[in-house]
């Protein structure tokens, strides 16, 4: 099986710091998978949180330029930080930087396409984020990237992966912002989604975390984009083990293919 995990910064990061301790919980789940015979690429955010634990920072920057300058610095480290957990598993990676103009033309996403599987074919685990330094949308709530939600389905499509997860800080869709429950009482959450509509996506949250520009929303722009070429997501928190999270123990939202 061939297995997109989309990492957001508000699961990768903790105090505008990397959260080595669950990166490494995470590494352990993805190479038990890698070694029954799943083909996993991941989309991690980061780079940000990298660049400040690098800088000693601890109020993220508001201008563009400040920010895309940690991501340079934070980029490199939150690599290493890949390859030496999967060293430790006897697995290499390898880092793509990407921007929304590398999938506006065939014949790149046709090279993407190749070297993406070409690694997968030699066991190693592509490891994809934004390309910062010449791309900006990650930085902008309006734009196409927010947090590699977008990116993440653009490379869930042109790879074909046979599953999508996205991992958040929360259970998956719920009916109401999981934070407004009433009373004490949790909103409800929905676990099964089988056609993206305005009603779904008003109930999408629009709060992000400090690092993360994502929000429900683009989650869910995300999963429609997918599913609509025939690939089920499913939109998870990042906290549960992934491999229950694929095997549906624990809660979560799946989207599905639509019926046609």
């Amino acid at each position: 099986m061939k297995l997109l995990i989309k990492i957001g910064s508000a699961l990768i990061s903790r105090d505008n710091r990397i959260d080595y301790s669950w990166l490494t919980k995470k590494v352990d789940e993805i190479a038990s998978l890698y070694r029954e015979g799943v083909q996993p690429i991941i989309v991690s955010s980061g780079a940000v949180a990298a660049g400040m634990e690098i800088k000693s920072l601890r109020k993220r920057p508001v201008d563009t330029i400040s920010l895309q300058m940690l991501s340079g610095m934070g980029q490199v480290r939150l690599s290493r930080y890949y390859k030496d957990l999967f060293k430790e598993k006897y697995i290499f990676t390898a880092q793509l930087l990407l921007t929304h103009h590398n999938f506006d033309n065939q014949s790149e996403v046709e090279t993407i396409t190749s070297i993406i599987n070409q690694y997968l074919e030699e066991g190693v685990i592509p490891i994809i984020n934004e390309n910062d330094m010449t791309n900006k949308e990650e930085f902008d709530s309006e734009g196409n990237f927010t947090d590699n939600d977008i990116l993440a389905a653009f490379v869930a499509i042109s790879a074909d992966v046979d599953k999508a997860l996205i991992l958040t800080n929360v259970d998956g869709l719920y009916a109401d912002d999981p934070n407004n429950g009433a009373g004490g009482k949790p909103p409800e959450l929905i676990r099964n989604v089988d056609r993206i509509d305005e009603r779904v996506l008003s109930m999408a949250s629009s709060g992000k975390s400090e690092l993360g520009l994502g929000g429900m929303r683009s989650k869910i722009l995300a999963a429609e984009k997918i599913t609509s070429k025939g690939i089920e997501t499913i939109v998870a928190n990042g906290n549960y083990s992934i491999i229950d999270i694929i095997e549906n123990k624990v809660p979560s939202t799946i989207f599905s293919v639509p019926k046609s």
